[in-house]
């Protein structure tokens, strides 16, 4: 069961299930809301398989780019609560580089003066600061042999914001929140393989979400953009429930000349399929909104992908993928939106 506090986030299952009525998802009420600094703090557990995510995306000057993700899973009494830490440095000098991390739940720190997320005060894995007014990450392991020392000041913070609550509801019993904790930022700072140390400077974007249910259990797929633009920055974020294919949990938004437009989901149509890196894709895909034109996103190159049990032998590997319904992988590339707007893009499919 190693590394499967991590692995929740990539909330994928097959398609199998029948569609159920359009009631089976509640979505928030309201427009978009700006977020409250302590609601960057991890949430309060509701339910045996609680887990919560910090998702930062940071693409450097050099080309290179950085998924980074803290987590909380509960296990439901099948094993003990963890926090979790997983990397992804991507063309890093022609090169990916991957490492993760899993501590005992009763190891988080969470300091209310600095607002420092210490997964464990023995390890030098961590977030901090008071949104908007400042933030920084911090990733120090060794993982294969290899020595990573990530630290990064994250400089002109947009203040967060989400969709009312936040909080989609689905069926009877289950939650999912969202929250656009970071939307855009600039970012310095170091990055040093086995102490070789390069400053850099980009920009990033971080994405809270926590959910009362494995992923697995309520998600088919999901997937997510963004782009820092001239005049702001647009981006999307969405999960397709498994009981209700035509429903769509979060939300697509976008700053531009000042005001930031928050664009909800009505429909989602899957217009081309293709296959990269021998997996099977929603390549072209049409989501509509309220009050919104609709947008068309396109797959136009796949870089990376990652298989989440990769690190799992024997026993371990069987048991986790009865556990959450397969073997989980994540794709990394680019898109365009709407035919003339180059997007960073990510999506989770199950193998």
């Amino acid at each position: 069961m190693k590394f499967l506090s991590i692995i929740f986030f990539f909330i994928v299952l097959t398609p199998t299930q029948l569609l159920t009525s359009q009631d089976y998802l509640t979505k928030p009420k309201g427009c978009i809301r700006n977020l409250e600094p302590e609601e960057i703090k991890q949430h309060e557990k509701s339910g045996g398989y609680y887990n919560e995510f910090w998702n930062y995306h940071i693409a450097l000057d050099n080309g290179s780019e950085i998924y980074l993700n803290y987590s909380i899973s509960h296990f439901g009494g099948v094993r003990d609560a963890v926090t979790g830490a997983r990397l992804s440095l991507l063309n890093w000098y022609g090169k990916n580089y991957k490492a993760a991390r899993e501590y005992d739940l009763d190891k988080l720190v969470f300091d209310e003066e600095t607002y420092r997320f210490f997964l464990n005060p023995e390890r030098g894995i961590w977030y901090e600061g008071k949104l908007p007014d400042r933030h920084k990450v911090h990733y120090k392991t060794n993982k294969n042999g290899i020595q990573f020392d990530i630290n990064l000041d994250f400089k002109d913070i947009e203040p967060g914001f989400t969709w009312g609550s936040g909080l989609f509801k689905m069926g009877e019993n289950d939650l999912a929140g969202m929250y656009t904790q970071i939307p855009s930022s600039k970012i310095e700072g170091f990055i040093a393989l086995d102490y070789d140390t390069v400053y850099v400077s980009g920009t990033a974007t971080m994405t809270q979400i926590h959910q009362t249910n494995v992923g697995t259990r309520l998600f088919e797929k999901s997937f997510r953009y963004i782009k820092r633009t001239n005049n702001g920055y647009l981006g999307g974020y969405f999960l397709i429930p498994k009981d209700s294919k035509t429903e769509i949990v979060g939300y697509a938004y976008e700053k531009k000349n000042g005001s930031v437009i928050l664009k909800k989901p009505i429909s989602i149509k899957y217009l081309e399929t293709k296959k990269y890196k021998e997996e099977k894709i929603s390549s072209r895909i049409e989501i509509c909104y309220i009050n919104t034109a609709c947008d068309i996103i396109e797959v136009t190159a796949i870089s990376e992908k990652i298989t989440m049990l990769d690190e799992l032998g024997g026993l371990k590997k069987i048991f986790a993928k009865r556990f959450l319904g397969g073997d989980i992988i994540e794709l990394r590339g680019s898109a365009m939106l709407n035919k003339n707007q180059p997007v960073y893009y990510s999506l989770t499919i199950l193998d």
